[in-house]
Parts: C-alpha cells; sequence; structure tokens
C-alpha cells in the first residue's frame, strides 16, 4: 500500500486539547457536592450496607440454585450423562483448560478458534460451559469447580445401596417384587406355619410311638444281678410314716406297737391305751384319712387322745358335739374347736364341759394354739410341761380345777414365748415360784398362800403387792393387772341329764406312769 492510499489521522490541533482541558476543569467545579452533616454520611453508610446483605443474599441463593440444580442432574439424568462421552468428561472433573485445548479454543481475552469465525461461539467451550465462568486453571494443572468437586466428593462417600432396595433408599416405599420374589416369600410362609404346627404337636402330648426293633441288640441276662427295691404304696407310707409321728407324741405307744397292722382291733380290747384307740381311729376308721405328713393328722390324732382319755367317750363331757365323727372335719365341726384357713387348730375352748384326768401331753402338737380353755371343770394331777409346750399360746386359762404338784412357770415361758395372760387361781393343791420373766404380762391370776414370793401387799393401805414392787425394780415393768385370789374354787358338778353311753366300745385304759 502506498503512503497516498494510507489513511490520513488528524491531529487535534492544541487549541482543543487546550479547550478541552479548560471544559474540563469546570465539570470538576459543577461535580463537586455540597458539604453533608453526620446524618447524611450515617444514612449512606447504612444504604450501602443494606446493598451489600442484599447483594450476598442473592449470591447465596443464586449459589443454593445452582447446587440444587447439579444434585437434580446427578441423581435425574444419570443415564443421558453417560451417553454423551464429552459430559462422561465433564463429570469426571476435567480441567478447563484441557477441554479448551480439545475444541482448539485459545485462553485469552477475545480470542477464537482458528480458521473458524466467531458467530456464536465466543468464550465457550465445546461441552457449553462458559469460560468466563470457570475459575483459573492452575500452572500445575487441572482444577476443579469448588461446587463440581463437594458434589464428586458426595458422590464418592455414598454407600452402595443394593437394588433391590433402591426404591426405598430413595423413596421410602418398597419396589415392586418379581414372580419369582414372590413365588419364594409365599413358600417360606408356608413353611414357617408348616413349622409352627409341627411343634405345636409334639408338644401336646402327641407323641409317635417307635415300633419294636426286629432284632435284640443283646441276649437278656437269665435272671436279674441285683434284685429291685419295692416301691412302698401310698398306704404303706401313710401308715410308717405316721406310726412314726404318733409314737413321738405319745412315748407310751413305744411299750406295745410296733408296726401299723397291730393298732387294729385296739377299740375291741379292753386293755387298750387310750393313745391306741386314738392311733387305730387316725389310721383306719377315719374316713378324711389325711396324709400323715400334713399337719392336721397329728392334731386329730391329739384332739381323739383327749376324748378317749379325758372323759369324752365315757360319757362325763357335758358337751360331745360332733366329736369323733368319722367323715367330719374337726375345724369347725367338733364342739370347742377352731382352726385357721389352713386347718391347725388354733384354740380350745372346754371350759365349764366336766373334763376329768389329766392334761394330755400330746396337746404339745398344738403349734398354732392361741387359746387353751379349760377352766371350770375337773381335770387334776400335775401339769407337764410338754403339755404347754406351744410356740403360739397367748391365752392359758386353767383356774378352777384340781391340778396338784409344782406349776412349771420356768419351763411355759420358755416354750410359749407369746403367752400374755395367765389364770391359774383357785387350785388349792397348785403351788410354785413365778419369776421375773412374768412381769411384762397383761395378766397374771393366781391363789395368795400357794405362791412365792408371797402375793402380799407392801402396807396396808397400798394396792401394790411384793411381786409387781419387786418387777417394778427389777424388770422396770409389771403385769398390768395381778390379782391376788383368796377364795377357794367352787367345785364343778355333773348335769343330772346324762350323756348316752358310749356304743363304741373300750374307751382305753391310761398306760402306766
Amino acid at each position: 500500500m502506498s503512503e497516498d492510499d494510507r489513511p490520513h489521522h488528524k491531529r487535534p490541533s492544541s487549541k482543543k486539547k487546550s479547550s478541552t482541558s479548560g471544559g474540563g476543569g469546570e465539570a470538576k467545579k459543577k461535580k463537586k457536592k455540597k458539604p453533608t452533616n453526620a446524618e447524611d454520611a450515617v444514612e449512606r453508610k447504612l444504604r450501602e450496607k443494606n446493598k451489600a446483605e442484599k447483594a450476598k443474599a442473592a449470591a447465596d441463593k443464586a449459589l443454593e440454585e445452582k447446587i440444587k440444580a447439579k444434585q437434580a442432574a446427578a441423581s435425574g439424568v444419570v443415564s443421558s450423562l453417560f451417553a454423551s462421552n464429552e459430559d462422561e468428561k465433564v463429570e469426571e472433573g476435567m480441567s478447563v483448560s484441557d477441554e479448551i485445548e480439545g475444541s482448539g479454543y485459545r485462553v485469552g481475552s477475545n480470542s477464537q478458534p482458528s480458521g473458524r469465525s466467531g458467530e456464536g461461539g465466543g468464550n465457550r467451550t465445546r461441552g457449553g460451559g462458559d469460560v468466563r465462568n470457570r475459575p483459573p486453571a492452575a500452572s500445575g494443572g487441572a482444577e476443579l469447580d469448588p461446587l463440581r468437586a463437594a458434589e464428586e466428593a458426595r458422590k464418592a462417600n455414598v454407600k452402595k445401596v443394593n437394588p433391590k432396595f433402591a426404591d426405598l433408599h430413595e423413596t421410602g416405599q418398597w419396589g415392586g417384587l418379581s414372580k419369582w420374589e414372590k413365588y419364594g416369600l409365599c413358600l417360606l410362609a408356608l413353611g414357617a406355619i408348616g413349622a409352627a404346627i409341627g411343634l405345636g404337636i409334639k408338644f401336646s402330648g402327641g407323641e409317635e410311638v417307635a415300633g419294636p426293633t426286629p432284632f435284640p441288640t443283646r441276649e437278656p441276662t437269665a435272671s436279674p444281678s441285683v434284685s429291685p427295691t419295692p416301691v412302698p404304696t401310698d398306704s404303706e407310707y401313710r401308715g410308717e410314716t405316721g406310726l412314726e409321728l404318733m409314737m413321738t407324741a405319745s412315748p407310751k405307744l413305744t411299750l406295745r406297737v410296733q408296726t401299723p397292722e397291730e393298732l387294729v382291733g385296739a377299740k375291741s380290747n379292753p386293755n387298750s391305751t387310750p393313745q391306741e384307740i386314738a392311733a387305730e381311729f387316725v389310721m383306719f376308721d377315719d374316713e378324711l384319712q389325711i396324709p400323715a405328713q400334713d399337719p392336721r393328722f397329728i392334731e386329730r390324732y391329739a384332739l381323739a387322745v383327749f376324748y378317749y382319755s379325758n372323759g369324752g367317750c365315757s360319757g362325763d363331757w357335758i358337751t360331745t358335739t360332733n366329736w369323733m365323727r368319722k367323715a367330719q372335719d374337726h375345724c369347725g365341726n367338733w364342739y370347742g374347736v377352731t382352726c385357721d384357713l389352713q386347718g391347725r387348730v388354733t384354740e380350745l375352748a372346754m371350759g365349764e364341759n366336766y373334763i376329768t384326768g389329766k392334761i394330755p401331753i400330746e396337746f404339745g402338737q398344738f403349734q398354732e394354739l392361741s387359746t387353751l380353755d379349760l377352766s371350770n371343770n375337773r381335770m387334776g394331777g400335775t401339769i407337764p410341761p410338754e403339755a404347754l409346750a406351744m410356740s403360739s399360746l397367748f391365752t392359758l386359762r386353767l383356774m378352777n380345777n384340781d391340778f396338784s404338784g409344782e406349776f412349771p412357770f420356768v419351763e411355759l415361758i420358755q416354750k410359749a414365748p407369746l403367752l400374755n395372760n395367765l389364770w391359774i387361781q383357785e387350785n388349792s393343791k397348785l403351788k410354785g415360784e413365778i419369776t421375773e420373766a412374768y412381769c411384762g404380762l397383761f395378766t397374771v391370776t393366781l391363789d395368795c398362800a400357794n405362791y412365792q414370793p408371797q402375793p402380799t401387799y407392801v402396807s396396808s393401805d397400798s394396792t401394790q403387792t411384793t411381786f409387781e414392787a419387786r418387777c417394778i425394780q427389777e424388770a422396770g415393768k409389771s403385769p398390768s393387772e395381778y390379782t391376788c385370789n383368796a377364795d377357794l374354787g367352787i367345785p364343778v358338778t355333773r348335769p343330772p341329764t346324762p350323756t348316752p353311753a358310749n356304743t363304741q366300745g373300750y374307751c382305753g385304759t391310761p398306760a402306766a406312769s
């Protein structure tokens, strides 16, 4: 090209420059603002701060929408992403520089692909991404978009889900089952039902009986090497155990009886003792047939001994209602006998019934007896300590009888620690020495002249006896009611109408002491 053809650029004149510069000075003067006060400055700062916050919120919202879009694309269009090789490279983290080099673009401002027009191109990669929106690549290699890198890390940490449970994992609902899976579930349910039926039959008693083996495994021996021990029957066990218990309660039986069979016919033998007749009744005649290990067995035997040895059989008692009924329980049916819910005798109230004889030592078998009332009768003899060895005895009433000898004060309070009421007055032949162990009783009544220390009063005008004074001094307490009786007992007489004669046979002769 010649110098004439080149375009000529006119240089601006200095006049224009001067005019321009002059005009600029005037413009600067025009743009100057008036000075503002402090309130305007604060308001301007607040407007700028609000504008910055709105811009930040808009940026955060755009970033959040971009993340959601990427997540939706990752979960919903996975198949379409893998269909395109170029998109796969984008998902695997291909750098911006590699993408640009593969498409023929140059990195630079306003660059276009060589040999192509810039229509619709601009600064875009072949995958459609805008180069200007991508972060600059590092000099050492490719660098992913931070959002894309975070998404890739999240996918790498997600555990693989079994395809069968994919629907459950994504939507919370089970997916459809195939035909074979449905068949398998049905067979599993049928198997569980069959197993339940089989277990029910097995444990309900329906056992299969195995058939005999065709041939014996071993030849039997000609005779057993050891003879088998005979198993005692219920009657044999009851007889042996019952006899042992009765012999313990009544030592007199050991003189003449060794086996239960020897008791048969005792009531028809004039030489039988009351204990032997009572034992025959309990063992053989009684229709209740109480087991020997039942405590009611030995208590029923003690009541039968009392009946045969203390005038019940001979017709001395004024009232014998239901006594010795073979098919009737003694609890609540026999006169004067009271029991608890377990059938144990708790009270024997036989006062004023013309009871004769001694207190049977078999009374010591009443371990649940709390009240024994034998008052106002014709009983006599010494009082054996074994007869009062009742652990639950609370009230003892023996007044107005003909007892004699030493009263067992020491043995009684040891064997009957619950004793709280004692009436033994009007027994002129009974004596003894009362101890401080009786200071804690509620009621003590005895004869004045028969017991030591003599229950005299402290002074003529005092109501306190010497025994009460000693209790307070030594034990710190005294009986709430301590009565010193000076009256003689009134003998009990037989009513004019006698009790029907005994038709059961002999009542027994007491064994020699």
